[in-house]
């Protein structure tokens, strides 16, 4: 008998992202350096892009309507996560969104929600930072100080900030900086934060639990053992020739710049997005920094000019499709201006007593409370403030900053990233005590405790991807450390 395969018709919605739509949501996390790179690319392959050059507001065509091009490619429809409502702020100048009514705002954020699941980003050296300081630190003050710090290190990992100058920029003791410093010289990778080549190596040989008096008299001396005086070292260091050696094979094996491998930098100039000023009656408002983007301009004579020329359907195919390409945009500049000028100012409103007092009064604030203000989705609110730089009277500072709430708690509900786990399995596998090894489950326990929901199985796989013995190799090495 012949099997017949059932038919069934079935009714579901997927969402579509577009390349537009991806660039789009892509602006929003660029800082102004690549943003610059991104619109350098887009004018070499848009011959109807161009730079303003004359100090004068975009003003488009008359040819070719706002009507026109939204009876084509319906950007309402494509993009309605924009937060301003298009009509709006369509022909305005990107450069000039302190003259916009931003009470206007409109939002659609289930769309938005749904395709911000779907983008993916790979962990940065600042993430993985940024994780251990929500992890080490519960004081938002805390928290926001080790942030600031992390500003200043090379592309080796190496702190090169002036504490005097920080702690005067956020009105503290130098004291209270140098003990943030300390705490973050525990991070990941082992030696960030050092602040020479010795602390450095001193940093790694302790976390290996070998550091003595040996390794300290060599690590004082690193210009006599580039000369590779062995004698002079046996000497100081009291021990032999044989030894020295030994020692010395141990510290060639620590990494001196602990962050090479993540290939990252910190930049030599930062270029600020937005300006904190202070009006004649000591009120603080935001302004966008004109300079550091280029005004664009569509030259619609010369797409009109090829399309009256040319009867081929392709050129006139193309002229159409860049002319699409180029609204949209400068409709995104639009929206990345609107949305990074509406949070800062939030930021600062919220923040108030911090620009007049100094760190010791910056306030609790989240992603979410901005969101609820701006009428935003917290995601849009994370890119917007990602590589995006205040200046304000007391310092340039990152828009992210000022988020410093709940640096160690999880609820269960927030999404906690791999990175952060492994390093509190390690944190507590560092503090058990011998009398007391921690087994997977309780491990598990502990995570619970801390509102992480994560199986045994992955603690284990985690333990030894940190090549973290078993609890019961643990016990034995502890036993005999103590005899």
């Amino acid at each position: 008998m012949a099997i017949i395969p059932k038919l069934e018709i079935r009714q579901s919605q997927s969402l579509l992202m577009t390349p537009q739509l991806r660039q789009a949501i892509n602006l929003l996390q660029l800082s102004n350096l690549e943003l610059n790179d991104l619109i350098d690319q887009e004018l070499e392959n848009n011959p109807l892009l161009e730079k303003e050059e004359l100090e004068t507001n975009i003003i488009d065509n008359p040819d070719t309507s706002e009507e026109d091009f939204q009876a084509d490619f319906n950007i309402d429809e494509q993009f309605d996560d924009s937060g301003y409502d298009q009509t709006e702020y369509g022909q305005i100048d990107a450069n000039s969104w302190e003259a916009y009514n931003l009470s206007k705002s409109k939002r659609n954020e289930e769309d938005y929600d749904f395709i911000e699941e779907r983008i993916s980003s790979k962990e940065t050296l600042q993430e993985k930072i940024e994780q251990q300081i929500r992890i080490k630190f519960k004081k938002k003050q805390d928290c926001f100080v080790a942030s600031y710090l992390s500003q200043f290190l090379d592309g080796a990992g190496y702190f090169r900030g002036d504490l005097q100058q920080i702690s005067e920029q956020l009105k503290t003791s130098k004291h209270y900086i140098e003990k943030i410093l300390k705490q973050t010289k525990e991070f990941e990778p082992t030696g960030i934060f050092a602040q020479n080549l010795s602390e450095c190596l001193q940093l790694q040989l302790q976390e290996k639990k070998i550091f003595n008096k040996k390794y300290a008299v060599l690590l004082q001396n690193l210009d006599i053992l580039a000369e590779k005086k062995y004698k002079t070292l046996a000497k100081l260091c009291q021990c032999s020739e044989t030894e020295i050696i030994n020692l010395i094979k141990n510290i060639k094996e620590l990494n001196p710049k602990p962050t090479a491998d993540y290939n990252i930098a910190s930049p030599q100039y930062i270029i600020p997005d937005v300006f904190v000023k202070q009006d004649k009656y000591g009120q603080y408002y935001v302004e966008m920094n004109n300079s550091s983007l280029p005004r664009l301009i569509i030259n619609m004579e010369y797409a009109q000019n090829i399309q009256n020329k040319s009867k081929e359907k392709q050129v006139k195919s193309f002229i159409k499709e860049k002319i699409k390409s180029a609204q949209f945009l400068t409709k995104s500049l639009h929206q990345r201006a609107a949305s990074i000028l509406v949070v800062s100012s939030e930021i600062v409103k919220a923040q108030y007593e911090f620009f007049e007092k100094g760190i010791n009064y910056l306030k609790p604030l989240s992603l979410k409370d901005i969101a609820e203000r701006t009428e935003m989705h917290e995601s849009t609110i994370s890119r917007v403030t990602t590589n995006k730089y205040m200046h304000t009277p007391i310092g340039i500072f990152e828009l992210k900053y000022f988020f410093s709430q709940a640096g160690t708690t999880f609820d269960g509900e927030t999404q906690t990233s791999t990175t952060s786990i492994k390093h509190l399995l390690k944190k507590l596998i560092d503090e058990e005590s011998p009398k007391e090894i921690l087994s997977d489950d309780k491990l598990v326990e502990e995570m619970a405790k801390r509102g992480i929901q994560i199986a045994r199985r992955t603690i284990t796989k985690y333990r030894e991807a940190l090549k973290i013995p078993s609890s019961s190799q643990r016990k034995r090495e502890k036993r005999n450390s103590l005899t």
